[in-house]
């Protein structure tokens, strides 16, 4: 079988692209700034176009491959993308918040593992105590109501866990194809970061000092780091002398040092260790510095490290 060069699978890649464009802008009125967060936040939370199509309630019945296009060119164009994301920044915190996100296979299937003969009076304790527990696993937004109504559809289907027709080899095939799909969620969350930085960077309530503001956001391992100093260091922990703003787990002999500088309006990144890591897939060798821009992708080892520049009015 015949593998594509750099060159052809480049050149793939842009006609996908190109093609994507051209669809998205013929589709462009049709989408509504609710429509688009619905798409974002819904991909991030499910990692499957395929199960965004069947169950977000768009305002139209998009297809798969509208959906699939849109997608393509929110990552990778970055002109729709900015003017997406600017018309997504117009809606209200009210608009946001109901909007209904739908439940993924691993909501799904803890919620499951709540007994059906559970009597309503002790459900909602319940079901709270699910929430609080494996509050990783669910929606930030989700509500103790979602939580019962979808207990309730999956008792009527007959998929609680102890439900004598639960397919319990359907429950273990769909862990292992989450744990498989883990990389490609990582993979959306972290470009998608830049969008919720965008959203949260509008709203100066969210700061502690809203006099002082912070000049970049980063977002690693779901922690949310502000830069309010000209300089940020970062790098694996190896020496407990060495303090770092943002530190990463190690558990190889590769170690990495680099930090970030913020000069004159513009945000720079300097490799001042011994060993090369990525930004923005390419690599940075030590003693080599680079412009960010307003945001990038910085990969550190096994870790993801997204950053994001504040510009508010």
């Amino acid at each position: 079988m015949s593998t594509l060069t750099n060159d052809e699978q480049l050149d793939s890649d842009n006609k996908t692209l190109e093609t994507a464009v051209r669809n998205t802008a013929i589709q462009m009125g049709c989408w509504t700034a609710t429509d688009d967060y619905l798409l974002i936040t819904s991909i991030l939370h499910l990692c499957d176009l395929e199960r965004v199509h069947e169950r977000v309630k768009f305002s139209m019945p998009f297809t798969l491959e509208n959906i699939r296009d849109r997608w393509q060119c929110l990552l990778y164009d970055a002109s729709i993308s900015k003017m997406i994301i600017t018309k997504i920044q117009q809606l209200s915190m009210l608009q946001l918040e109901n909007l209904r996100i739908p439940f993924s296979e691993e909501e799904e299937r803890l919620i499951a593992t709540i007994p059906s003969h559970t009597i309503p009076a002790v459900l909602d304790n319940e079901l709270d105590t699910c929430l609080s527990k494996y509050s990783q696993q669910f929606w930030s937004n989700r509500t103790i109501e979602e939580l019962r109504e979808c207990w309730s559809q999956l008792r009527q289907q007959g998929r609680l866990t102890d439900q004598s027709n639960a397919d319990n080899s359907q429950v273990e095939q769909t862990t292992h194809s989450l744990n498989d799909q883990n990389a490609t969620a990582n993979k959306l969350s972290s470009l998608l970061a830049p969008f919720e930085f965008e959203l949260l960077s509008r709203n100066k309530e969210q700061f502690v000092d809203k006099d002082k503001l912070p000049h970049a956001l980063l977002h690693v391992h779901d922690h949310l780091y502000c830069m309010y100093t000209d300089q940020l260091n970062f790098g694996t922990d190896v020496n407990p002398d060495i303090k770092f703003d943002i530190s990463f787990d190690n558990s190889t002999s590769i170690h990495i040092k680099g930090m970030i500088i913020y000069k004159s309006g513009l945000f720079y990144i300097i490799n001042n260790g011994e060993n090369a890591f990525r930004v923005n897939d390419a690599l940075l060798n030590p003693n080599e510095a680079s412009p960010l821009g307003t945001r990038a992708i910085i990969n550190i080892l096994e870790h993801t490290m997204v950053f994001q520049a504040i510009e508010l009015s």
